[in-house]
């Protein structure tokens, strides 16, 4: 008994999943079948949204950085700069299996200790070994970063696009990104780079662990603009709407349909996805800034995604829904309707 109870809870659970998911091609389906229906015709079938370009390979991206190293008595110096412990876990077994970001932010606390250092330092031989240190690790800072947004398994499984519209986790996302955005501009200039709190990278990151908003949300766009093409070949049948005494009544009906079910139901969705994707976008581009050497491998996912509001997935749901918008105004304003 105990179990076939489990079983329903757990359909059901899954069907519910599945339902939601699919809210915004229903939401579309509902809407076209009745204008449909006013303009006594078949609804059209909507078809899936054709596949998103992915991210590139892991491989394709990284970046191979070079091994800054000293010897022991060098390496002792270190302690003036309560650095030892820091390079002793880098450089232990668990340091040495670390993840991307976890590397990427022993580099960065490295940095910022040299800085520390060298802003409290007397000793002129000290100060001369830190500073040619420092310039040697500084530049390769960026790398690091590159690598941490490329190769960090929960990052890189945020930025995959995915197959599904998205699910509510914006605000995690977010956060996270905010962090990503913020520490590419500390990369860029480590000279000037103040403490950022370990426990707050770890909880930020740890937010993207099986949360799969962005890739979703990539999707949702991708789909809204798909439905809404769609949609817009469908509606060109308003073009040879009879708008004279006979087709008044039917007239208002379509406004009514379209106010119903398009602006109430379907704009309300878009609008909460194009909120989010407009926060999201300039902390995007920020963060998947490239170097030099890996521009050509990312370009076609910073031109669809990561080009801030010029990404090709927003440029092009944004024209599809003025492009809708404007059908449904010709239309009003040729049968003499105001908005209901």
């Amino acid at each position: 008994m105990n179990r076939s109870i489990i079983a329903i809870v757990l359909v059901c659970l899954w069907l519910t999943g599945c339902n939601d998911r699919q809210t915004l091609k229903t939401s579309f389906t509902t809407y076209l079948a009745r204008v449909a229906s006013v303009l006594d015709t078949a609804p059209p079938e909507l078809s899936q949204p054709p596949p998103l370009p992915p991210l590139p390979a892991q491989r394709t991206l990284q970046l191979s950085q070079p091994r800054v190293s000293a010897g022991l008595l060098d390496t002792l110096k270190l302690g003036e700069c309560r650095l030892l412990t820091l390079v002793g876990e880098h450089n232990s077994p668990v340091g040495k299996s670390q993840q991307a970001g976890a590397v990427f932010m022993y580099h960065l606390q490295f940095q910022q200790g040299l800085n520390d250092c060298l802003s409290r330092s007397n000793d002129k031989a000290l100060r001369s070994w830190l500073t040619d240190l420092q310039q040697q690790k500084a530049p390769l800072l960026p790398g690091f970063y590159w690598n941490m947004m490329v190769a960090e398994p929960e990052i890189r499984a945020a930025l995959t696009p995915r197959q599904r519209p998205a699910m509510p986790d914006f605000q995690a996302t977010y956060n996270a990104f905010s962090l990503f955005a913020a520490l590419q501009l500390l990369s860029q200039a480590p000279a000037s780079t103040p403490d950022v709190n370990s426990d707050e990278f770890t909880e930020r990151l740890s937010g993207l662990y099986n949360n799969d908003y962005l890739g979703e949300l990539y999707y949702s766009l991708h789909s809204a603009s798909h439905y809404l093409h769609q949609s817009l070949l469908f509606l060109s049948r308003l073009e040879q709407f009879n708008c004279g005494p006979a087709g008044k009544e039917d007239a208002r009906r379509l406004r009514n349909a379209m106010e119903h079910y398009y602006i109430k139901d379907i704009q309300a969705q878009l609008t909460e996805l194009d909120r989010h994707f407009v926060r999201l976008a300039p902390l995007l581009e920020q963060s998947l800034i490239p170097p030099p050497a890996r521009q050509a491998e990312v370009a076609e996912y910073r031109h669809w995604y990561a080009s801030g509001l010029n990404s090709h997935i927003y440029r092009r749901y944004r024209q599809l829904t003025l492009d809708h918008a404007k059908a449904w105004q010709r239309f009003l304003h040729r049968c003499d309707l105001p908005p209901g």
